[in-house]
């Protein structure tokens, strides 16, 4: 066994602790709707449900994902059978039979409630089927992810400019509006979050459906990421842009960068081509660099948000976003080899153990404020966009870096 960097060793055995006996417990005990099926679509602080809440196609694919990947790294049967469970629900209820594609909310018997076609939605299906697949070897779910991408191809996709649309009706007309919030006047058509979230569903969709046009599909995407997306001068994402790739806002969101350093890495690697490890990697090391220089506070977490337009910084600490930091500086740190980002990995995650983590309940709080005490209006502990896949994700990927380290 190779010996790896004590730093790195502590990493991994608080990752090994907070997946298998904090976050997935409290998911497994306390999150299974029994009487309508899959999961609760929405739970307080102690777990306890919110009657009737409508379930969000964001937090049953991102269920799927989670106990899939948690299979497949950890694999233990528990896991196997809450993948099944989350993707047995989202078959029955969310999949649209007469337009293909997904809905984005059924309440919560499963009946569809909100049938629109949100692009950065339809992502999350895809990395849910794909992942499922990749864990389990079930070839359904790769036909279900492969329809939703081929529907994505037909309507979303920007021929002439490349890149992807936001949001359509239940059979796919073009609806103006967008996922993200944007300023009244502006010409805003694609976002970075919509584009960061096909990335990792079409590199997972890639890993098990390995062919010529997925590998152009996926170099492609990259691409548009590294040179649309990413303003390589600041070492930030774009937020908001129009059809031809032009900022429609100077808005920052070091989450989001963080997030995509090691996603737009991890694209390169599945795609094994040397010239697009060699692209990235000096653009993901800079956008790190940036976030570690610009956007952490001393105590190891990062700030939420810069609004740069409004002359604003946003200082709550999101759950997410440290979840990413931790990832992202890991990332950085084995491309680099340079200590800092390995003491700002290992930073992030005790803050999160000290602060992010519900020690009483379980699973992580949502939202800090400055005070670093839980924001009382963000308590939902489960929620359409509050999954356990960021964290469970955090921890899964510290693994397997883990174990290739150790491997090799």
């Amino acid at each position: 066994m190779t010996k790896v960097d004590e730093r790195f060793e502590k990493l991994y055995q608080m990752a090994l602790d907070e997946v298998e006996n904090n976050i997935l417990p409290f998911w497994i005990e306390k999150t299974q709707d029994k009487e309508f099926g899959g999961f609760y679509g929405a739970c307080v602080d102690d777990g306890t449900p919110v009657e009737n809440a409508s379930k969000c196609l964001i937090l049953c694919a991102r269920l799927i994902w989670s106990f899939a990947s948690a299979y497949r790294v950890l694999g233990k049967p528990e896991y196997k059978e809450m993948a099944k469970r989350a993707y047995d629900f989202f078959r029955e209820t969310f999949i649209d039979k007469e337009n293909g594609g997904v809905y984005y909310m059924v309440d919560y018997k499963g009946q569809p409630e909100d049938t629109k076609k949100m692009v950065y939605g339809e992502a999350f299906a895809i990395y849910a089927f794909s992942e499922y697949c990749r864990a389990t070897g079930d070839m359904q779910a790769l036909e279900e992810a492969l329809k939703i991408f081929e529907l994505l191809e037909k309507h979303a996709y920007d021929k002439q400019n490349k890149g992807y649309w936001e949001l359509y009706t239940a059979d796919w007309q073009t609806v103006d509006s967008r996922l993200s919030r944007v300023s009244e006047g502006e010409k805003t058509t694609k976002t970075m979050n919509t584009h960061l979230h096909l990335i990792e569903a079409y590199t997972c969709l890639l890993r098990v459906w390995k062919n010529d046009r997925m590998q152009d599909k996926v170099r492609e995407h990259l691409d548009v990421m590294l040179d649309k997306i990413v303003n390589q001068e600041i070492g930030h994402y774009i937020m908001f842009l129009d059809d031809e790739w032009n900022s429609t806002s100077n808005d920052v969101s070091p989450g989001h960068d963080i997030e995509g350093t090691w996603l737009m890495m991890e694209t390169a690697e599945v795609l094994g081509e040397e010239a697009m490890i060699e692209k990235a990697k000096p653009i993901c090391l800079k956008m790190a660099a940036a976030c570690l220089e610009q956007d952490i506070f001393p105590d190891g977490s990062m700030l939420y948000e810069i609004m740069t337009d409004k002359n604003k910084v946003n200082n709550l600490r999101s759950w997410w976003v440290q979840a990413e930091t931790v990832v992202g500086f890991l990332s950085a740190w084995e491309l680099s080899g340079e200590d800092r980002f390995l003491d700002a990995s290992l930073k992030a995650f005790n803050f999160i153990r000290e602060h992010v983590v519900d020690h009483k309940y379980g699973e992580w709080f949502p939202m800090l404020g400055e005070d670093l005490k839980p924001v009382p209006s963000n308590e939902l502990k489960v929620s359409g966009w509050k999954a356990p896949y960021h964290n469970s994700r955090m921890c899964l990927e510290i693994i397997e870096r883990y174990r290739r380290h150790t491997a090799g």
